[in-house]
């Protein structure tokens, strides 16, 4: 279980000089390690830890009254890949807009420098909602530096009473599996490992929803779409929402759309979903059906795709997962352009 925390000064000056140590082809330069590793003594420090090690920190600050600013994050290379950097990004962001910051920025290596391992860096705040501004060189630098900036203002709480909802982490997959397993349901671990990859790529985002700590729900977020129109119009996809049989109808499956909504609107006015067409024991689609038309979901009037391939009249087809008929939602940022209209 990975908790994250806020530590003292002596602790987090400690952990900063342990992940320098750990990652010296990010952290080359021993003056400025040292600049930093004395600097947060001053900043707000989260801290990820599992057990009772320490593997993660990112601290923050406030240079204006409305901005705060990530002022140093690094994880143990042991950690890498585990979805740990971005539980410490969120929790950063519900620090800092708990403090009255609408924005927050980061500055980090321009991909100018193609440097491999700061390229990764780039990549993974800008699938965390960061936008790059400009470059600058610092006075006596010698490389280019990329100023990056997120909007807080729509920043979602995730966590509503007893549901708590966050990425998906390495830590997850089996769980996750094994839960989907017990009611009969085929979940492979490879399907969430590579969801975590294209999390980590920046080309999906995952949400897992915990009731009372036992997992519950997840669902997807695929920007590039696979169906060719939403592909064309560059809708993203929300995908592969399931919920436990004992944690439906309690408002889990609402919770996790409202996120993935809410995340698509950051790039899009419109979000789309691809909905099966067959009922069973345990309500097969139609539940699904009847929610998504709730939440404003309308046909696309492009008719029944099989595999992403349009449904030619006349042909016969299995009635399957593949057998799908798709929906859009126009979101709220776009609903309130057409009032004004």
């Amino acid at each position: 279980m990975i908790k994250i925390k806020i530590i003292t000064p002596d602790l987090a000056e400690g952990l900063c000089r342990k992940i320098t140590a750990d990652l010296p082809e990010y952290f080359g330069l021993p003056e400025v390690n040292e600049h930093y590793a004395v600097g947060v003594r001053s900043r707000l420090n989260l801290a990820a830890c599992i057990g009772e090690e320490y593997v993660g920190l990112i601290s923050i600050d406030f240079p204006y009254l409305e901005n705060a600013n990530i002022y140093w994050m690094g994880i143990l290379r042991g950690y890498h890949r585990t979805g740990i950097g971005k539980l410490l990004s969120d929790e950063a962001f519900k620090q800092a807009k708990n403090k009255g910051a609408k924005t927050i920025s980061v500055e980090t290596l321009s991909p100018e420098e193609t440097d491999e391992n700061y390229l990764k860096t780039y990549h993974f705040y800008k699938s965390l909602g960061f936008a790059p501004l400009f470059n600058l060189k610092p006075q006596g630098y010698e490389w280019n530096m990329v100023y990056m900036l997120k909007s807080l203002d729509d920043l979602c709480e995730n966590r509503t009473n007893d549901v708590l909802i966050r990425p998906l982490i390495r830590e997850d997959i089996v769980v996750i599996s094994e839960a989907f397993k017990a009611i009969g349901w085929n979940k492979p671990p490879s399907s969430f490992e590579e969801y975590l990859k294209e999390q980590e790529a920046g080309e999906r985002l995952v949400w897992v929803a915990h009731v009372y700590d036992q997992f519950a729900a997840y669902v997807t977020l695929k920007w590039k779409s696979q169906y060719s129109s939403f592909k064309a119009k560059k809708i993203p996809e929300v995908m592969d929402l399931n919920v436990l049989p004992a944690y439906r109808k309690i408002g889990i499956g609402s919770l996790l759309l409202d996120t993935a909504e809410k995340e698509a609107a950051t790039r899009s006015k419109v979000v789309g979903i691809g909905v099966g067409l067959y009922a069973g024991a345990d309500g097969g689609y139609g539940p699904a059906q009847r929610l998504y038309i709730k939440r404003g979901y309308i046909p696309d009037g492009k008719g029944v795709t099989y595999n992403y391939q349009p449904a030619i009249p006349g042909n016969s087809y299995p009635l399957d997962d593949d057998l799908v008929l798709w929906f859009t939602k126009k979101l709220k940022q776009e609903l309130k352009n057409e009032a004004k209209n």
